[in-house]
């Protein structure tokens, strides 16, 4: 004997159920709804010190002082062997940091909209990797410098 929803037979139709009124099919979902958390003071603290950022970087001496060691980098090979490569790794420690910073400049607050963040910080943490990325890079060069000449 077939059960209360089968047909004794394959022609015959399926019988279907009733659908209850109050009960909801839990595949059937509502779209999901994005929203934004978006502060003004947060937004014009973005912008300002992304400008400052900007500014700084472009109209002042400031690239030239935190990474003036890059003039001092023996670039042709001519120059003596340093303990484990370390003169390697001077311009990719500068160019990287230089790339984080502005990734996360860029990035960083788009993340901070979508994740519901603030996103105020992103700059702060962009100075502070190029300052980082400048320290490192200062500091291989002083290493290397010592065995080039």
């Amino acid at each position: 004997m077939a059960s209360a929803q089968q047909p004794d037979s394959p022609d015959e139709p399926v019988p279907h159920a009733p659908a209850a009124t109050d009960e909801r099919d839990p595949h059937d979902r509502d779209p999901r709804t994005f929203y934004l958390r978006i502060d003004v003071w947060d937004v014009v603290c973005t912008c300002a010190l992304i400008t400052v950022l900007v500014v700084v970087s472009t109209t002042t001496t400031w690239p030239s002082r935190l990474f003036g060691f890059a003039a001092d980098a023996c670039t042709d090979g001519s120059c003596g062997l340093v303990p484990f490569g370390a003169d390697q790794y001077i311009f990719p420690v500068m160019w990287g940091g230089i790339g984080a910073a502005v990734t996360a400049a860029a990035l960083g607050p788009i993340v901070s909209l979508v994740r519901g963040w603030h996103m105020y910080f992103w700059p702060i943490i962009s100075a502070g990797i190029l300052m980082i990325s400048s320290v490192a890079g200062y500091a291989l060069t002083t290493v290397s410098e010592r065995y080039w000449h």
